[in-house]
């Protein structure tokens, strides 16, 4: 498939890959031997992640290459891809347990008509994972444009959609960060995820911990928290340190007076090659 940049292709990690698979992963723990469906499904490697463990699995694209595409690639038993729309899915009422749908909403604008699909081919006690790039921090505030998102929304307006259509709701935040994190020791509300497209691996609590730390007391300690620090902010200054010293280098290697000693020294250079050669 072409790289158009409108989907992720599995052809490298950056922010964004780990992003799209944290997801995924998050989705797998909800659709054990479950009839799954997969909307936007894209280049097809989340719903083969899916189909890992799902009973079944259908993804669902737009797009003629897309569907083409992932036929090709992604081969299982459970797992077959279609062609179709958000806002007309070619699948029966009442089939599906859930339905994992990620960054497509902002894809178009008729999300009444997706939630309403969405709706009908739910079982009654059916589960819907869907995420959506909250408008003011993708975009408003970093004043970034998405050439291919149609229509975003803010936190508020994904909300009363999403509680417009579903009794029960949990909201949660995704975002990447350079970070360090402090979690509790055998904590079962917290849980490592590592992989890649091919595989999703889960540890409870953090993998191969480089430091420990205690909180002691001869009385009871009620809770410990568990955090993350967000280093994003001296991760950019690394950055940009690292671009001044190379644009640094690159101003001394373009200099006149390092060209003019370059070519001034430039004829020793072979001497030692010379006597090499004599002897």
């Amino acid at each position: 498939m072409k790289n158009t940049g409108e989907r992720l292709l599995p052809i490298g990690f950056d922010q964004i890959a780990i992003e799209h698979l944290h997801r995924y992963a998050f989705a797998l723990e909800y659709i054990k031997d479950k009839e799954v469906v997969d909307i936007a499904s894209g280049e097809g490697y989340g719903s083969h992640l899916l189909a890992s463990r799902a009973n079944n699995v259908i993804g669902i694209d737009k797009s003629d290459e897309a569907i083409g595409h992932a036929k090709a690639k992604y081969k299982k038993n459970n797992l077959q891809y279609i062609q179709g729309s958000a806002d007309k899915i070619p699948v029966d009422s009442n089939s599906i347990d859930v339905v994992v749908s990620f960054e497509t909403i902002e894809h178009h604008d008729q999300h009444h008509e997706m939630m309403k699909e969405i709706k009908r081919i739910l079982k009654s006690d059916g589960i819907l994972i869907i995420s959506s790039p909250d408008k003011m921090y993708y975009s408003d505030v970093p004043e970034y444009k998405n050439e291919y998102h149609i229509k975003e929304l803010y936190f508020d307006e994904f909300k009363a959609l999403i509680e417009s259509f579903f009794t029960h709701t949990i909201f949660l935040n995704q975002k990447v960060t350079y970070s360090s994190l402090i979690i509790q020791q055998e904590s079962n509300l917290f849980s490592e995820i590592s992989g890649n497209f091919d595989e999703i691996k889960k540890h409870n609590g953090l993998e191969k911990p480089i430091y420990n730390i205690a909180v002691a007391s001869q009385n009871k300690i009620e809770s410990v928290f568990s955090s993350n620090f967000n280093g994003d902010s001296i991760y950019k200054e690394l950055i940009a340190l690292c671009e001044k010293k190379a644009k640094t280098i690159d101003e001394i290697l373009n200099s006149k007076t390092y060209k003019l000693g370059n070519f001034l020294i430039s004829p020793f250079r072979n001497i030692p090659k010379f006597f090499k050669k004599r002897t």
